[in-house]
């Protein structure tokens, strides 16, 4: 077996579930079950919420250690389930190593839409506005302000600013906007639940979902540092919407 190949692959799958939002317990099972299909005497990972160490070590070889550090985390379900499906395809035997690693190299290469990004952002926004009780116009302002909400933290990213400026930024966009279309145009429509709506793509809840598993699974270290992470962006979107309205008034 080509074991740096196996471990490359392995560390690509790592990075790419612990950049879109999987637990940390999840990444390195996913990881250590790749590796021990080495055989080799060592075979560990050890990973926390903002990087990895994987080893493969035997007395035949020589030791390979790789370190990887993620600076940036989102949200994407879609990337960890199809990962999760090749890393299972590998471990029982159904694919090759190097069909694996061309897989999930293809995921990493697989660029994320930024249509859909906004178009998805806008329509949660509008979705939980009429889940609230809200009217048709309602949903309409907390599409906007999603949309809008969408753009400045999709910019923000790529100008590859800490997270809590962008979310931050992002929702100071939320109030102006929200605030704005409501003091200009003729629309009826309560501001406090058209910003309640709109800021829930930014709520934390898959922190704070992935801070408990971990936690459950005895990795304190990463559920006490997604539970200050989800902390950090409660306050950014709490923050953001104080100044929005702020300037608004």
């Amino acid at each position: 077996m080509d074991y740096k190949l196996l471990l490359d692959t392995a560390v690509m799958a790592g990075e790419l579930m612990l950049a879109n939002g999987a637990e940390t317990y999840r990444v390195e099972d996913t990881m250590h079950r790749m590796l021990s299909l080495s055989g080799l005497k060592t075979a560990e990972a050890f990973v926390m919420v903002t990087g990895f160490l994987v080893t493969l070590d035997d007395p035949s070889i020589q030791s390979m250690t790789v370190a990887r550090r993620i600076q940036s985390r989102e949200t994407n379900l879609r990337i960890i389930n199809e990962i999760n499906a090749i890393s299972r395809s590998f471990c029982s035997g159904e694919i090759e190593l190097q069909e694996a690693f061309r897989q999930i190299k293809r995921l990493k290469k697989e660029p994320h839409p930024p249509r859909a990004f906004l178009l998805a952002n806008a329509g949660v926004a509008a979705a939980f506005a009429l889940t609230y009780g809200g009217t048709l116009q309602e949903a309409f302002v907390a599409a906007v302000a999603g949309f809008f909400m969408a753009i400045c933290l999709y910019v923000c990213n790529r100008m590859k600013l800490p997270s809590f400026f962008g979310i931050l930024l992002s929702a100071v966009v939320i109030s102006l906007f929200a605030g704005g279309l409501l003091k200009f145009l003729p629309i009826i429509g309560n501001l406090d639940s058209i910003i309640v709506a709109a800021i829930m793509p930014l709520v934390p809840g898959v922190a704070i979902t992935n801070a408990v598993f971990d936690t459950l699974h005895g990795d304190y270290i990463s559920g006490t540092a997604r539970m200050m992470e989800a902390f950090v962006t409660a306050a950014s979107v709490a923050m953001g919407i104080v100044i929005g309205l702020r300037i608004l008034n």
